[in-house]
């Protein structure tokens, strides 16, 4: 029985550290437990129980254990354009902001930072530039 309790903790414990058990469902916890109690009957020599309940673990887990999973796909996710990230920060909106945000957020900042209001020409500049990205990127994703 003590070789099945170090091997359930290291199996317990690997499952933890690694996340997977956030992620497991009551199912699969029975099944675990059951596999674990059937690796201890084929160990004691009780082939035929044994067998079966790693049969059943598997069964019960979804066969997840020697097919993986297809079900569940995850969107592809699109990559990131880094400048219309840097554009997004420097004005301060978000990803799904509109003509009027994106133009609100450019005259705030614009006004704080203009030249003749003793700001940086630079980042005028820059927040130009950032408000003609973001308006171009809108237009396109609008297009058919």
């Amino acid at each position: 029985m003590m070789p099945l309790l170090i091997f359930g903790g290291a199996i317990l414990a690997w499952l933890i550290l690694s996340g997977k058990a956030k992620r497991m469902t009551p199912n699969q916890w029975l099944a675990l437990v059951i596999a674990l109690l059937g690796a201890n009957f084929l160990r004691s020599g009780g082939w035929i129980t044994g067998g079966a309940m790693l049969a059943g673990a598997a069964f019960l887990s979804g066969w997840r254990i020697l097919i993986p999973a297809r079900d569940s796909v995850e969107a592809k996710r699109k990559p990131r354009n880094f400048e219309l990230d840097r554009a997004r920060s420097l004005l301060g909106v978000s990803d799904e902001a509109g003509f009027i945000e994106i133009n609100a957020a450019w005259k705030q900042r614009l006004a704080e930072h203009h030249p003749d209001t003793g700001g940086d020409e630079q980042l005028a500049k820059m927040i130009n530039r950032a408000r003609d990205i973001l308006l171009e990127d809108l237009k396109a994703s609008r297009r058919p």
